[in-house]
């Protein structure tokens, strides 16, 4: 039998370690949705019956409902603002190369390293110092800074192998500066764009710990009132509302492999249109 036909034992083990990493990451999700279905009142594994009786109990929850639409709202607008920021930022780094340029980079990217527990205690104590407890505007301002980091990092890296020949060519056509950014540049990194707005969006929607300082009573976020709900009760109602966060993660997994093996989106294949045209 050929050296083709007979793996080495290298690629034997990187299987293997493949496949056990795999397992790691699936097992706990496969018991958290096992558990939804369970019949009784308390968590156990394996399940001792079998029962839809939690997702009723959670369709049940108007609290969830709620928490759900501003955790949706909240996690919508902070990509946004960030979006907005994170481009600008990382387009000037890589652009102009200022002479603070690793200074500018690694103060943006400083949130991702520090323990969000500080991060929330910190803001916690600013927004306290500052009057501003309680206010969405402070809570929607940590979270920009939260995901912040995800969008640099990810155009950051995009833009460092742009042909910026391709943005003097559109200038010296006579297209402004915002004109040749959006119908040039944008196109070309269209794509970490939504990977950057899609990471920081579930970053932003399941933040616990700076959340869990700054909102109001009456105001919490879906993994608050999870929070919430676990310490009153410890029935598989949030094993069911996790089994369906984890089919809302599946979807966004499965749109951005769809825009990965596609290499394009529709913003990219319309600017293409036009230029066409």
């Amino acid at each position: 039998m050929s050296d083709k036909t007979i793996p080495h034992y290298r690629y034997l083990l990187l299987g293997l370690f493949a496949v056990m990493g795999v397992f790691y990451v699936l097992a706990p999700l496969a018991i958290v949705i096992l558990n939804s279905f369970s019949s009784v009142a308390h968590n156990v594994f394996p399940p001792e019956g079998y029962s839809t009786r939690w997702y009723e109990n959670l369709f049940a929850q108007d609290t969830f409902y709620l928490a759900a639409g501003r955790s949706v709202m909240l996690a919508l607008l902070a990509t946004a603002i960030a979006m907005v920021i994170g481009t600008m930022a990382s387009y000037a780094i890589v652009r102009y190369q200022p002479k603070l340029a690793n200074l500018i980079r690694a103060f943006l990217l400083s949130p991702i390293v520090l323990p969000n527990i500080v991060l929330g205690v910190a803001a916690f104590m600013f927004v306290v110092r500052i009057g501003m407890f309680g206010n969405y505007a402070s809570l929607l301002f940590v979270h920009v800074v939260v995901v912040l980091p995800f969008i640099v990092t990810v155009i950051t890296a995009s833009l460092a192998n742009f042909d910026w020949s391709l943005q003097e060519a559109a200038m010296d056509l006579g297209a402004k500066p915002v004109r040749a950014f959006t119908k040039v540049v944008m196109p070309q990194i269209s794509v970490s764009m939504v990977v950057s707005a899609l990471f920081a969006f579930m970053t932003s929607f399941d933040q616990v710990e700076t959340t869990l300082f700054l909102v109001r009573a009456g105001a919490n976020t879906l993994p608050i009132e999870m929070f919430l709900y676990l310490q009153k009760w410890q029935d598989p109602t949030i094993a069911a509302l996790s089994s369906l966060l984890i089919l809302f993660a599946i979807i966004i997994v499965a749109i951005l492999s769809l825009i990965m093996r596609n290499k394009t989106i529709p913003l990219a294949s319309l600017q293409a249109k036009e230029a066409s045209e």
